[in-house]
């Protein structure tokens, strides 16, 4: 009689681990725990953004603006009254005298849509004071080393 109970004995834990194992793997509560719940599929909520999540080939981020036309003339850069600075080109290169926002403002010259810029600090970044009022400053390739400023008439120093 002793042998069999330690038989039953070595058996009996298995048997309870195989019949607890077997409760709880075929309740409900089970099912529940083991199973995703069904708001982790469930897709996130919609993040409101001001800007696109990726630029589309050859667009800005920035919505055109519609350029100010402040001078229109028959007559190309390289012809009339128009004199190529080279200190304010160099200062543009520099970015020490550029326009406010590249090309906001233009000048239409011989069909050719140039940057331009008068001595008004709405138009004009120039904070060393180079421009001259009722002067108008055409900005070719502003923004890369070949930044060239143009204008009209005699320019006189700082003083």
């Amino acid at each position: 009689m002793n042998q069999n109970v330690y038989v039953m004995h070595n058996a009996f834990p298995s048997k309870i681990a195989v019949a607890i194992f077997a409760l709880l793997w075929l309740s409900p509560a089970a099912a529940e725990i083991s199973v995703t719940h069904p708001r982790h599929y469930a897709t996130p909520p919609k993040r409101v953004t001001t800007q696109p999540a990726a630029i589309p080939h050859g667009k800005t981020r920035l919505p055109p603006i519609r350029p100010g036309v402040i001078f229109r003339s028959d007559e190309s850069l390289g012809e009339g009254n128009w004199n190529l600075d080279k200190e304010l080109s160099k200062l543009c290169r520099d970015g020490k005298f550029v326009q406010k926002r590249d090309r906001r403002y233009v000048a239409v010259l011989k069909g050719q849509i140039y940057g331009a810029a008068t001595a008004s600090r709405q138009t004009l970044s120039d904070p060393q004071g180079f421009a001259v009022p009722d002067n108008i400053y055409v900005f070719r390739s502003q923004g890369t080393t070949r930044c060239r400023v143009y204008h009209r008439g005699d320019r006189i120093e700082p003083g």
